[in-house]
């Protein structure tokens, strides 16, 4: 199959579980990768940890045998399960950028930011606790689990500044968080994930060339999917193909009067049907941050 849109096993260190991020399937795929140890790569919201441990125990994978969380961003729907997840794992360390860390463990700002975002569909980031094992990433890094399974982080700026992406070298599976975009589970459209205030144009787009560059056999996105194949080339240039076209299309829309209004009503009209994931009655609200988001990281100075 060219695309995989249903948990399952990708390969034989690795398992994309479903863990129903923003209360909705196939919205949020984490990966459990397995070697002599095992390691979970993202914990989705709040509510996912506890789904997380659930899935640890059908597989009968045993808890001091996790030694790595590794989170790709500091957004809430990324990272915000590590903590109801540790609480099962004693011993495993919480891995990511320090700015990633440093939010786990003092969350109220973005917590804020998200509530004013995303309202009834936000989930709190519970704080980690100062006892928690951490450890910092800053991209290149190289996490040997065993059994010739070795996860590099890679540093993929743009949607935050301090996302990571990773690489499971003996499979070639990329995990990409959010660095690559929103895949569309029908038609397999990629929407770039330009939230405010941290999406940067410039730095996603390279990035995405980054990514591209390490030629993955499986393709991971957080919200839903798997490119495999001859498909993986093709939804990378497809991802940067729609990135060039909303920068054409805000670029075209900011022009006049009321710049913001008519550049959220352009997005809405060209693209709001190619959002295929979260739930249905939250797409219209966020096809608008995102163009909100994408429009302040070409003009941060409205009009």
């Amino acid at each position: 199959m060219p695309y995989i849109m249903e948990p399952q096993r990708l390969s034989e260190p690795i398992e994309l579980i479903d863990v129903q991020g923003w209360k909705s399937p196939r919205t949020t795929g984490i990966l459990l990768v397995q070697g002599s140890d095992t390691a979970v790569v993202e914990t989705g919201h709040s509510s996912c940890g506890p789904r997380i441990l659930s899935e640890l125990e059908k597989r009968k994978i045993p808890p001091d045998e996790v030694r790595y969380v590794l989170v790709t961003h500091r957004h809430g729907d990324h990272c915000g399960g590590t903590t109801p997840l540790v609480k099962g794992l004693p011993e495993a360390v919480v891995a990511g950028h320090k700015y990633a860390l440093a939010t786990l463990h003092n969350p109220e700002r973005l917590n804020a930011g998200a509530r004013q975002l995303f309202g009834p569909f936000a989930e709190d980031i519970i704080p980690l606790p100062s006892t928690a094992s951490t450890e910092e990433l800053k991209g290149g890094e190289v996490i040997d689990l065993g059994r010739g399974v070795e996860i590099e982080a890679v540093s993929t700026p743009g949607h935050t500044s301090d996302h990571l992406a990773y690489f499971e070298r003996k499979s070639r599976t990329l995990y990409t968080g959010d660095a690559a975009g929103l895949l569309g589970p029908q038609r397999y459209t990629v929407l770039p994930t330009a939230f405010p205030p941290s999406f940067k144009y410039d730095i996603y787009r390279t990035s995405l060339e980054k990514l591209k560059g390490y030629e993955p056999d499986y393709l991971v996105f957080s919200h839903f999917g798997v490119a495999t194949g001859p498909e993986v080339n093709k939804t990378f240039d497809r991802a940067l193909a729609t990135l060039d076209t909303w920068r054409d299309t805000i670029v075209d829309a900011w022009q006049g009067e009321a710049p913001e209004t008519a550049v959220l009503n352009a997005v809405r009209d060209r693209f709001l049907h190619e959002i295929e994931v979260f739930p249905h009655e939250s797409r219209t609200s966020i096809i608008q941050v995102l163009a909100l988001g994408f429009s302040r990281s070409l003009f941060p100075d409205p009009k």
